[in-house]
């Protein structure tokens, strides 16, 4: 009954319909192969895209990184003696000062996602429970809530989704850690290179925002090389129609650019095309940092 009700009718609509006597031909025909009509590609796949929407950023593709980014910190914090605990950071007093400043900044998101304060007797002890909470809370939600909007951290006043709110978390916390390891005599590790680019992309989605210089009919694209690289197009306003400067650099060093660990003036990076422009983002990228 099935086979009847499908081929019914089955040569009278494909001697009518050119795309149908079009594949017919090429099943049919022995070899050599042949090359398919070159609107046969697109057909299919437009088909497709209305039958099936993209793919859902799935919870554990933002969680898991902050999860590494934490565990480091904890083992880091682990390792400290008392007096390293005092030793100096800039932008912040004293490591202590720093995890608290670094737990301050997390409990937006957290109170966010309701985990309540923690009345921890230490720095070290308060960040890591409000962390490990804020994990456990969100590992166990629903892919729907990362697109809710909610304030990321920082001096200036933004909102995003929340996916793109753990990812500054995961930045912060990896962007603090170096400083800890600066500061107490610790080699810098960055991140994994797939990290890197996660940061990197939500760095340069605030970039066009974060450009105080007069807005132009142009956009600029960004190659970050080396691990975690690739390659982005920022619209500068909504009438840019073609690229205006072409910049290129090192990708964990432009995420610590991102972070303000690089004076703009210092940062080492080429560009192509307008050099006035070139330093005007570059500016504007040493300012998405959370201090």
């Amino acid at each position: 009954m099935t086979d009847l009700y499908l081929y019914k009718g089955h040569d009278d609509h494909v001697a009518s319909c050119p795309d149908c006597s079009a594949v017919t031909a090429l099943l049919d025909r022995p070899d050599p192969p042949v090359e398919p009509p070159a609107s046969l590609r697109e057909a299919v796949l437009t088909l497709a895209r209305r039958r099936r929407g993209p793919a859902a950023v799935s919870v554990s593709s933002v969680a898991t990184p902050y999860a590494e980014q934490v565990a480091a910190m904890d083992d880091l914090l682990r390792e400290l003696g008392e007096p390293q605990w005092e030793a100096t950071v800039p932008r912040h007093g004293t490591v202590r000062e720093l995890v608290e400043h670094l737990a301050a900044n997390d409990a937006a998101v957290a109170c966010f996602m309701g985990v309540p304060g923690t009345a921890a007797a230490t720095a070290h002890r308060r960040w890591r429970e409000q962390a490990g909470a804020l994990l456990e809370r969100f590992s166990g939600s629903s892919e729907v809530l990362l697109g809710v909007e909610v304030a990321l951290a920082g001096p200036r006043p933004a909102r995003a989704p929340l996916r793109q709110a753990l990812i500054q978390r995961t930045f912060e916390t990896w962007t603090h850690a170096d400083d800890i390891r600066a500061a107490t005599g610790r080699p810098a590790s960055p991140p994994r290179p797939g990290h890197v680019r996660m940061i990197a992309d939500f760095g340069l989605a605030l970039l066009s925002r974060a450009a105080t210089a007069p807005r132009r009919d142009v956009s600029a694209t960004v190659v970050l090389t080396g691990q975690g690289g690739g390659s982005w197009t920022i619209a500068l306003s909504p009438a840019s129609d073609h690229v205006g400067v072409l910049i290129s650099a090192d990708a964990v060093e432009f995420c610590r650019l991102l972070a303000g660990r690089w004076p703009p003036e210092a940062f080492p990076y080429a560009a192509e095309g307008d050099p006035g422009l070139a330093r005007d983002l570059i500016r504007a990228a040493a300012t998405l940092g959370c201090d």
